[in-house]
């Protein structure tokens, strides 16, 4: 879903990060430009005086324009008292014109150079590689291909999407660090009730933490080291887009966190997987009080094309983070009319998406259909712009962290796609139909997900079902199940997660005997593909009678 580096933004103008001691030696460097940073690093530590520098307890923010050979770089440091490092980061200087905001760019730098990880041990401090790290980064490579990878259409993970993948879990098991993974997702139930039971976190964010969090203890039994797997919610990313309200947002942030911790506590560890928000990436709480002072720098406005109930806060995010990360409309919009087909296609994915998702909302339902239509092609036009800047923001904090997809990437890298919902345990179908194909992934569009789609368990079957909570809906309706909503709350799982509990009806398995009427359609589940658990259900099987 990327596009080639179009843009005038701090991301567009960064050129490379690094860390230093406090004698002034460069521990690390990275980026497009790290090589040349590397070159002049005696005369670069000169600019920055790093023998005379006394840094406070508070921390102090040194700005220098570096000349001669690094002539149009600009580069900002980040010293504390109690650091043992100190990290800074390179930019291209901007063009002098009244555009130029230098109050934002240093905040924004401040932001990345205090939340930046690189995931790495400095030179100085660099541990031995184990004796078998090389068999392990293999064990764990086999691991994430059969437990948790997605097989899309033009996968690419032989051919080369495996060896990228290899040398991002080698950086880790090379230093004998945890490893880390990140994965944008989980960011609010959908507004179209036809697709959800409610608003809250339910057994599908259930089954999906849990196959997380099980993907994190498999690799622990390999590699002592362990992993981490980071979630990091996009809901106020793309909340106003969407047609749900940032309070909505956050309720369903704080319940996940909950439900994640409650896991973690029953599974013995609350370290396998973390979740930060858009507002914990930019800090919102070190600058609260800021906030009502009107903390916005002279940033654009966000485009609102969809009327939701909007915060303070999660506009605030959104407006750092375009200012910051986003890339030109302008190149996005010449791809679309030059016919450039992996953007139209991404574009016209989008639309028909958004069409859907919203075709429920307050706001659309009293729109013609060809007024429904121009909005969200509106829509999609702007998640594509959010979603690269947001892609290009997580790539500015998590240079090393392997990066994790809910869409259907080819796998080459640097995003992997994941199957949130275990395919041994759980089929995604159209309907309750017994011959209901398995749902299918438009392009590069979601890989299903929870929120999304409600679960459904059929009495009398191991095989849990994801599909639209309409189709259960109807079904109970049309007298083909009984049944309905449950909350699973025992020893066995507190969390209150909800799901459909259904049993089949005469009617319903008279149906099971006639013939299948549409045709086999792509899967999103992976029946050549090995899982760890158990056989991968096919795409024939359909729902138990």
């Amino acid at each position: 879903m990327e596009f080639p580096h179009e843009g005038e933004s701090i991301y567009y103008r960064y050129q490379a990060s690094f860390a230093r001691n406090r004698d002034g030696d460069l521990l690390y460097c990275t980026g497009p430009r790290a090589a040349r940073i590397q070159e002049h690093w005696h005369w670069i530590s000169i600019g920055l005086d790093t023998k005379n520098c006394k840094p406070k307890e508070t921390g102090e923010f040194h700005r220098i324009e570096l000349g001669d050979e690094l002539r149009g770089l600009e580069l900002y440091e980040l010293r504390k008292a109690d650091d043992t490092f100190f990290t800074g980061i390179a930019l291209s200087s901007a063009a002098d014109s009244p555009e130029t905001n230098k109050d934002f760019e240093t905040f924004f730098s401040g932001i990345i150079l205090r939340q930046v990880n690189f995931a790495t041990s400095y030179a100085e401090a660099r541990p031995l590689p184990p004796k078998n790290y090389e068999s392990t980064t293999e064990n764990i490579v086999s691991l994430f291909d059969t437990y948790l990878r997605y097989q899309g259409e033009h996968d690419r993970w032989i051919d080369s999407g495996r060896a990228y993948f290899l040398e991002r879990v080698r950086h880790f098991t090379s230093q004998a660090r945890k490893i880390e993974f990140c994965l944008p997702a989980f960011p609010c139930k959908s507004s179209n009730t036809h697709k959800v039971i409610g608003k809250d976190p339910d057994r599908g964010e259930l089954l999906a933490l849990e196959r997380l969090h099980g993907f994190v203890e498999a690799v622990e039994k390999m590699y002592d080291a362990g992993a981490k797997l980071w979630i990091i919610s996009d809901g106020h990313v793309f909340s106003d887009c969407i047609g749900v309200d940032d309070k909505d947002v956050d309720e369903y942030g704080e319940k996940l966190i909950k439900m994640n911790r409650a896991i973690g506590l029953r599974r013995g560890s609350l370290d396998r997987v973390g979740m930060k928000s858009l507002a914990d990436l930019f800090e919102l709480n070190r600058y609260k009080s800021k906030i009502d002072q009107n903390l916005q720098f002279n940033i654009p406005p966000i485009d609102h094309h969809v009327q939701t109930q909007v915060t303070v806060e999660a506009e605030l995010c959104r407006r750092i983070l375009m200012a910051g990360c986003q890339s030109w409309r302008s190149s996005l919009r010449a791809r679309i009319d030059s016919q450039d087909d992996t953007t139209l296609a991404l574009y016209r994915g989008f639309s028909r998406f958004m069409l859907e998702d919203l075709e429920l909302h307050p706001f659309t339902r009293s729109l013609s259909r060809s007024k429904q239509k121009k909005l969200s092609a509106k829509v999609a036009f702007e998640m594509i712009m959010r979603n690269q800047a947001y892609s290009n923001l997580v790539e500015f904090l998590y240079p090393n962290h392997i990066r994790l997809s809910i869409h259907a990437h080819n796998n080459a890298g640097p995003k992997i796609g994941i199957q949130l919902f275990d395919p041994a345990v759980v089929r995604a179908v159209q309907s309750l139909s017994p011959n209901s194909n398995s749902m299918s992934c438009r392009g590069l569009l979601h890989i299903p997900t929870p929120w999304h789609n409600a679960v459904v368990r059929v009495v009398g079957s191991n095989i849990s079902y994801v599909t639209k909570a309409k189709a259960v809906r109807d079904a109970l309706a049309e007298g083909k199940i009984t049944g309905g909503l449950r909350t699973q709350d025992d020893e066995i799982d507190s969390s209150g997660a909800v799901y459909f509990n259904v049993c089949t009806t005469a009617l319903g398995r008279a149906e099971r005997k006639a013939p299948e009427s549409v045709k086999e359609q792509e899967t999103c589940a992976e029946p050549t593909k090995p899982v760890t658990t158990s056989k991968a259900v096919t795409p024939k099987e359909g729902i138990a009678s």
